[in-house]
């Protein structure tokens, strides 16, 4: 089938622009000042105002633009033909066009193709859909058409070369032991109760990578499907007729960011699309801003806080609590949520309205930034200190042996007392975020005395300290910029105030009638408000410009600090 060259003709026509000039002429008009009396101090008389009759220049006219060039419209052709050879078909198309062609003898195939109305570069495209080749068009108007064995190419991918191993564990365990029996007998009962979660994530960025990469190019042969294609009569079914059996590879360095494949062209776009998902979705941050509150309840408000008290009066807030739908495939999200339209400034304006309720109290407000599914953890804590002692007892005087004294050995040991947050955020479509969050609260209720019998016998006494832990670990997801609310931990406490006279109060029988003691009970619950934000351009110029006025005088103190530091001289050149 020859080739067939469509014709379009192309009419462009041109208005005439008329310029029309106008010279303005304009006159100034003379006009004198009234004439001041004398007073006899003037030596001369003021001088006669000049008028000013200067002419403008005549407005020239600009020099008209040239008329635009018309592009000249794309070549459009239609090949029509049914199981011909492809080297058959090129050298049709070719010597129809009038361009010279170069075939590589390993180039073969057969090609049923009906293009109308197309461009030389999509027929060709379409052609190296069913025979796989690379083609390129030389300086000197040759199209060369090679076979498409593989070739090296070079990724660079900016992530930090680290694995990461995560292990979290929540557990609480009860046991409730009964002794006695009936009749004097021994009967015996417990009851045990044990609640745990464990987790544990991995993060091996390039070994996952590294394997996805071989995974690719396994699952595709080096035309870039999973079927081969149609082989040539004669030749046996189901192999690759113009391609010979080709090997791949995949290098990878971890230091220095760069990833290099072996392989064909149709397998380095698979592989480039590819990388530049996983670059995008993994380089994407996540933003998180918690603040813990913690709020005395009044006498009012014993049965924590009402939060629809809160949304009615809190205007632009918008609470709303995801429960159990009719479609029980999916699952809740269970928590609080105030609607992203109220702003970053939701969590104070909270904050404020939770004095409604009793004395609140910010126990902690940290901002993390991490990594698409990378886990952070923030710290702030005060390590306390403790001992534990070992006492091994003295021997007495024998008649064969002196007497040894009492070995003491103190363990020293600490325990965090603070704030501790653990994250992992995952992005969704639509910026929805789902945390794995877990924020702990400890601090010493009071410290207990060691009943190590071997420390009683030996005089010795240590205090060990009694830590009160409370933490939250959930699941949940939320839209960027939408904030978390998580509550509801309850603490009942008694405060008890001795007063009394100085000596008689201490009097073991005299002590209750010389002194007072007033018990008060205090209940309070805890808060944990959670906001992640998205961030793509991590930068004062991107998604942190609202951070810039934070900065001293909007950033230009430090602006002047980097711009005095010695700049290097590649970086000039860039």
């Amino acid at each position: 089938m020859p080739l067939m060259r469509n014709q379009t003709m192309s009419l462009l026509t041109h208005p005439l622009t008329r310029l029309t000039l106008s010279a303005v002429l304009l006159s100034g008009c003379s006009s004198s000042l009234p004439e001041r009396p004398s007073e006899g101090r003037h030596i001369e008389p003021p001088a006669a105002t000049v008028a000013n009759n200067d002419i403008p220049e005549v407005v020239r006219p600009r020099p008209a633009l040239a008329s635009p060039v018309a592009q000249p419209a794309p070549e459009l052709f239609t090949v029509i033909v049914q199981d011909t050879p492809v080297r058959e078909l090129m050298f049709r198309i070719s010597r129809d066009i009038g361009i010279n062609i170069d075939i590589h003898p390993q180039v073969t195939g057969n090609v049923s193709i009906n293009a109308v109305d197309q461009t030389l570069t999509q027929i060709i495209d379409r052609i190296n859909r069913q025979v796989s080749f690379r083609w390129r068009m030389d300086a000197d108007n040759t199209l060369v058409i090679e076979p498409d064995t593989p070739f090296l190419r070079t990724y660079r991918i900016d992530y930090v070369n680290v694995t990461r191993e995560a292990n979290t564990g929540l557990s609480v365990a009860t046991s409730l032991v009964q002794v006695g029996g009936a009749g004097g007998g021994a009967a015996g009962g417990s009851n045990n109760s044990t609640a745990s979660i464990n987790q544990s994530s991995s993060n091996d960025f390039w070994g996952t990578l590294e394997a996805n990469i071989r995974s690719l190019l396994d699952g595709t042969t080096p035309a870039g499907n999973n079927q081969p294609a149609p082989a040539e009569p004669g030749q046996p079914a189901g192999t690759q007729a113009n391609t010979p059996n080709m090997q791949t590879s995949v290098t990878v360095n971890p230091e220095s960011g760069l990833v290099s494949v072996y392989a064909s062209a149709r397998q380095h776009e698979d592989i480039a699309a590819f990388i530049d998902l996983v670059r995008n979705r993994s380089l994407t941050q996540v933003l998180i801003e918690a603040t813990v509150v913690e709020v005395t309840l009044n006498d009012d408000n014993q049965s924590g806080v009402d939060w629809t008290v809160i949304s009615r009066d809190g205007g632009q807030l918008d609470f709303v609590q995801s429960v159990t739908g009719i479609n029980l495939n999916t699952p809740p999200a269970a928590l609080l949520t105030i609607d992203r339209s109220s702003g970053p400034d939701a969590i104070a304006a909270t904050i404020r309205m939770l004095s409604t309720f009793g004395e609140s109290r910010v126990l902690s407000s940290p901002k993390i930034m991490a990594l698409n599914n990378q886990a952070a953890m923030l710290r702030v804590v005060d390590n306390r200190v403790y001992f534990t002692i070992e006492v091994e007892p003295g021997t007495p005087a024998t008649t064969v042996s002196p007497a040894t004294p009492a070995v003491y050995t103190s363990t020293v040991n600490t325990v965090p007392v603070g704030f501790v947050m653990s994250v992992t955020p995952q992005i969704g479509e639509n910026d929805q975020v789902t945390l794995n969050v877990r924020p702990t609260i400890s601090r010493i209720v009071r410290f207990v005395s060691d009943p190590n019998p071997a420390l009683a016998q030996a005089g010795v006494t240590n205090f060990v300290p009694e830590i009160q832990i409370r933490e939250i670990e959930s699941i949940l997801k939320v839209y960027s910029g939408q904030i978390a609310v998580l509550g509801g931990l309850m603490q009942d406490s008694l405060e008890s105030t001795t007063a009394g006279l100085p000596v008689a109060s201490r009097l073991p029988l005299l002590r209750n009638l010389f002194s007072y003691r007033q018990d008060q009970g205090r209940k309070t619950e805890l808060i944990v408000f959670i906001r992640p934000v998205v961030v793509r351009q991590p930068s004062l110029d991107g998604d942190l410009e609202n951070y810039q006025e934070y900065l001293p005088e909007n950033g230009l103190e430090i602006s002047d600090f980097f711009s005095n530091l010695p700049v290097p001289s590649s970086a000039r050149r860039r």
